[in-house]
């Protein structure tokens, strides 16, 4: 029964990008391992300095944080948190039992609270309740998975990797939205994607071949594969 609970979580945690800070480097090694079978997205920060400069940089979907940590305490990180983000679920994972620092963090307003050292019971009934209180289909709907780990998110229109947004040009968000509107396995004739992409007709095709060595030269990956004396089809991740 435990197993059919984990997998029903997977199935909305999967694909989360998750913040974890904690300052001790085994303590970190432990969870993680732990972390890794639910979120394959997680960011790591030794302390709540370095944690608010990360979150400010990427988008996530889920912290987990110590409370005790050097710089910025695991109290005053949380509360910076809520001062922009009040939706976010934040769960703190403390060796902490002591009351007062119990009632600061529900004060502070986080979504779960475990005492280490903690067991798999508690993560797997704290994840359900972050699961059932927070709607994450919209996430699974919205999020297309590519080859190579890369993410296209249909809502934003951005194209990510290891939990980090890759910039693109407009034309090159524009491609990826041209296919990814389409049926996965349907290649483009290169006439096709030039009539979307391009406002006129003078020298198109060497516009798209630039557009598609540029994107291969930005993501050291080729996700438009070359449909030989056709077009391009864009590289799905087999499900």
């Amino acid at each position: 029964m435990q197993v059919d609970k984990i997998k029903d979580i997977i199935i909305y945690t999967k694909n989360l990008n998750v913040l974890y800070v904690e300052d001790s480097f085994s303590v970190q090694q432990q969870t993680m391992k732990m972390l890794s079978s639910f979120f394959k997205n997680i960011e790591l920060a030794n302390n709540g300095k370095i944690a608010l400069e990360v979150f400010e940089k990427y988008d996530f979907d889920l912290i987990i944080t110590d409370i005790k940590m050097p710089l910025l305490d695991g109290i005053s990180f949380i509360e910076t948190i809520r001062n922009s983000d009040k939706k976010i679920p934040i769960i703190v994972l403390s060796a902490h039992d002591d009351k007062d620092y119990f009632l600061k963090s529900i004060n502070a307003g986080i979504d779960g609270y475990i005492l280490k050292p903690y067991t798999l019971e508690q993560i797997i009934q704290t994840l359900s309740n972050i699961v059932e209180k927070y709607d994450f289909t919209v996430k699974i709907k919205n999020t297309i998975k590519l080859k190579n780990e890369f993410i296209w998110n249909k809502d934003t229109k951005q194209l990510s990797k290891d939990n980090k947004t890759i910039k693109l040009s407009r034309l090159e968000q524009k491609i990826f939205d041209f296919f990814i509107s389409s049926p996965q396995s349907a290649s483009k004739s290169y006439s096709e994607i030039e009539y979307y992409m391009f406002d006129n007709c003078e020298d198109n095709t060497k516009k798209l071949r630039n557009l598609i060595n540029r994107l291969r030269l930005k993501l050291n990956y080729d996700l438009f594969e070359t449909v030989y004396s056709y077009g391009y089809t864009l590289k799905y991740e087999d499900e």
